[in-house]
C-alpha cells in the first residue's frame, strides 16, 4: 500500500485518534448494557456517537487540523464504521489497535476519509 506525503499526516492523526477512542470506548461500556435494542445493528448509541465525536475532533485539531477539517474527518470516519461494522465488531476493531498493530479495516476507512478532506 502507498501512501503520498500528504495523507500520512491525516492517517497519523486517524489513527492515534483511533487509541484514544478506544479508551473512551471502555467509558461509555456500561452504557451499551443499558441502551434498548436499536433497530439497526449498525446504528451506534448517542453516547458512543457523541464520545467518539468529541474525542476525535480534540485529537485532529491537537495534531494540526483546522476544526472544520477536524469535523469532516469525524463525521466521514464515523459514517463508514456505522455502515461496515457493527458497534461490537467496532470496538473489537479499535479495542485490537490500542493493544497491537492498527487492524486493516482502519487503515482503509482512515485513508479513505483522508483522500475526501483533501478532494
Amino acid at each position: 500500500m502507498k501512501i503520498s506525503c500528504q495523507k500520512q499526516p491525516l492517517i497519523t492523526v486517524f489513527l492515534l485518534t483511533l487509541v484514544s477512542i478506544a479508551y473512551c470506548s471502555l467509558l461509555v461500556s456500561e452504557a451499551k448494557s443499558q441502551t434498548p435494542k436499536l433497530l439497526s445493528q449498525n446504528e451506534y448509541p448517542q453516547n458512543f456517537t457523541e464520545a467518539y465525536q468529541a474525542s476525535c475532533k480534540i485529537n485532529a485539531v491537537t495534531k494540526g487540523l483546522s476544526t472544520e477539517q477536524a469535523k469532516t474527518l469525524c463525521d466521514c470516519t464515523l459514517n463508514q464504521f456505522q455502515s461496515k461494522y457493527t458497534l461490537e465488531k467496532f470496538r473489537k476493531l479499535i479495542n485490537k489497535a490500542a493493544k497491537e498493530e492498527t487492524p486493516e479495516e482502519l487503515i482503509e476507512v482512515g485513508e479513505f476519509c483522508a483522500e475526501k478532506l483533501i478532494d
